[in-house]
């Protein structure tokens, strides 16, 4: 049997000083990987699903009154790119069960498919901070926009009769047309930190 040389035992008590606690670690940093989820809590990836397509996410709760006051809007554009896009809403509220969820979808007649992202692996992936926001990615997974919906809102409370921009229409068209979207504008709404 062969033994390692007086000289190489500190290199390989070295080795393994590192190499045994980050084995020993795997699995708990595997476990800790932030992912979103399916409505029966498996695991969803909304870019594997688009295959290709561009991805929009909107960014919902179900106690927030700016962003259930969208929902119309958001069947709209359901209805008007569904066929194009991958389009799904996002619950980042802890709080927001999968029960809840369910309910709200029947309360405000959403059709489209919801994810729950209660570690807000989505929300840091578009760079959204309040409810209602979208997040516009192209086929290859690049973030072209990310905020409002449109100007309806100027500020928390404050509505206009209806919205003079549509920043979420124009940004799904230039990423189905390959052109420049509509800068980031931020969203007025409910605070996403506020949904723990």
């Amino acid at each position: 049997m062969h033994r390692p040389s007086l000289s190489s035992r500190p290199l390989l008590c070295f080795f393994l000083s590192f190499a045994v606690p980050l084995l020993l670690a795997l699995p708990s940093l595997l476990a800790a990987q932030k992912t979103a989820l399916h409505l029966d809590s498996t695991p969803a990836d909304p870019f594997l699903a688009a295959s290709g397509k561009p991805v929009v996410l909107i960014f919902v709760r179900t106690d927030c009154p700016i962003s259930n006051r969208y929902a119309p809007v958001i069947q709209r554009i359901s209805s008007e790119y569904g066929a194009k896009i991958a389009l799904w809403l996002v619950y980042p509220s802890k709080a927001s069960t999968a029960e809840k969820i369910r309910q709200h979808e029947r309360e405000y007649g959403y059709k489209l498919s919801a994810l729950r992202d209660p570690q807000h692996a989505l929300v840091t992936q578009a760079q959204v901070q309040v409810t209602p926001e979208a997040a516009v990615f192209d086929g290859h997974h690049r973030l072209l926009y990310h905020g409002r919906i449109d100007d309806l809102y100027q500020d928390f409370g404050r509505a206009r009769p209806a919205p003079t921009t549509h920043e979420l229409d124009d940004a799904i068209q230039a990423a189905l047309g390959g052109k420049t979207p509509p800068p980031n504008t931020p969203g007025v709404g409910c605070y996403i930190a506020d949904a723990e």
